[in-house]
């Protein structure tokens, strides 16, 4: 009886022994499974890693040879550049001109314009151009005892320019042909009297003005401006006014005024402005030729640059 007790207690100790041994090997079984599933997800992160390094590597390597590139041309352009500013110099010492040429592209220009000659305003007005190497742009009359004049102006590297035969609005402004006959009997004049065919113009009172209207109807401008330019003029008007024009004879210092604050607030607008300077030298102008030094240094202190009007200077216009 005793035996059998013992035996008993044996079986079901051994029994309990195999059931430990299988739960411990079930956990040992779940536990590698696990740990071998977070293994296999690790070196698939490891190798993704490993693989955007790899990527960026070889992008590092793209990018060093774009600038290793990149280095080459900047040092093929800088050799360029050395040669080209080399032969520069050359042509500026064989060119003494060059240089102002060159540095006056990147200035503001001023453009002196004459309206109404010529006269004997006009002659002197010539001189001090000359004596001060300025070039300038007279809008002449018709004048055919002053064609020596013309001559002048075109001799001395000036561009002369149409403004009107007669200037008598009422006749000029009554229709397009009235227009077109006056400015192209002043143009054969010119040609005949200097040789050069003008190919630049200035309507009397500007392409804005309203007294063409009284003659000639409202649209008068709007069927004059397409004539002209069909003609092969190109027209100018102003953006600095001298007021030299607003009475008889104006005062010295108000022509100076008028031109210098005007050409200050055109360059105000623009670092390479263009200031049209419109001014008289008709025989009464007189305070206008008086005016003329001031106004030229003040405009050299203001940093500006003297030109002649040409069909490729910018196109101040009313309208």
């Amino acid at each position: 009886m005793k035996y059998k007790i013992k035996t008993t207690k044996r079986k079901k100790s051994r029994i309990g022994l195999i059931l430990i041994l299988l739960t411990l090997s079930s956990l040992l079984t779940f536990s590698v499974g696990f740990v071998s599933k977070k293994v296999q997800k690790k070196t698939v992160e490891l190798q993704e890693i490993k693989t955007a390094l790899q990527v960026a590597k070889e992008e590092q390597q793209v990018l060093q040879t774009q600038i290793e590139n990149f280095q080459g041309m900047r040092e093929a352009f800088k050799k360029e550049i050395d040669e080209l500013k080399k032969e520069l110099e050359e042509l500026k010492n064989k060119n003494p001109e060059m240089p102002e040429i060159a540095e006056e592209q990147e200035k503001k220009v001023a453009y002196l314009t004459f309206d109404d000659g010529p006269s004997p305003n006009t002659t002197k007005i010539l001189d001090f151009l000359k004596a001060n190497n300025i070039k300038a742009t007279f809008f002449v009359l018709g004048n055919k005892k002053q064609t020596h004049i013309y001559k002048r102006i075109v001799d001395e590297g000036h561009t002369i320019a149409i403004h009107s035969n007669t200037h008598k609005y009422q006749e000029i402004y009554k229709d397009v042909n009235s227009f077109m006959t006056d400015i192209n009997d002043l143009s054969k004049l010119i040609e005949e009297s200097t040789g050069v065919k003008p190919t630049v113009m200035r309507f009397p009172g500007g392409s804005n003005n309203t007294i063409s209207k009284k003659y000639g109807g409202e649209d008068i401008m709007e069927q004059v401006i397409p004539a002209v330019k069909a003609a092969g003029l190109s027209y100018f008007d102003w953006n600095v006014d001298s007021r030299d024009a607003a009475v008889s004879k104006q005062d010295k210092q108000v022509i100076i005024d008028s031109v210098l604050n005007g050409a200050k607030s055109v360059a105000s607008k623009s670092e390479n402005a263009s200031a049209v300077i419109l001014m008289h030298d008709a025989a009464a102008k007189t305070s206008t030729v008086e005016a003329l030094p001031a106004i030229v240094e003040g405009l050299k202190k203001q940093g500006f640059v003297f030109k002649e009007l040409t069909p490729q200077s910018d196109a101040i216009r009313f309208k």
